[in-house]
């Protein structure tokens, strides 16, 4: 069975898209670019990351092993901002942006470094002294 283009017909005209689907896909395509060469991009950092994208982001999942990789990893990333940051119990979850794309660095494990190293978080989420 052969699916025949509807806009191929007389009088048909296929619509223009519109300048934010544009947008959007340039970036999707930066994204996808970004999570395919992430691999050999970041050899050098401990902890190969997987890379994955959707919707315009790029996704970054690593699981260090100590702190010292995590930090390597932030400092790699450009990303100082604490305000970014957050922890959800198995993991901590950075936002960021790579040559001008939103990204996601997620570090699997690092509460658990954390709380190895300062102690466990208090209510107020700080650690305990």
């Amino acid at each position: 069975m052969t699916i025949l283009d509807p806009f191929a017909s007389p009088g048909r005209n296929r619509p223009t898209p519109s300048p934010a689907a544009v947008a959007l896909a340039v970036q999707c395509r930066k994204a996808k670019s970004i999570a395919d060469t992430a691999p050999t991009r970041f050899e050098s950092l401990p902890a190969a990351p997987e890379a994955s994208a959707a919707g315009g982001e790029v996704q970054l999942v690593v699981r260090p092993t100590c702190l010292a990789d995590w930090t390597r990893w932030t400092t790699a990333l450009g990303i100082r901002d604490v305000r970014r940051i957050t922890n959800t119990g198995l993991a901590t979850v950075v936002r960021f942006e790579l040559d001008g794309v939103r990204g996601r660095l997620i570090g699997v494990g690092v509460p658990a470094l954390l709380a190895k190293t300062y102690g466990p978080y208090n209510s107020k989420g700080a650690h305990r002294a």
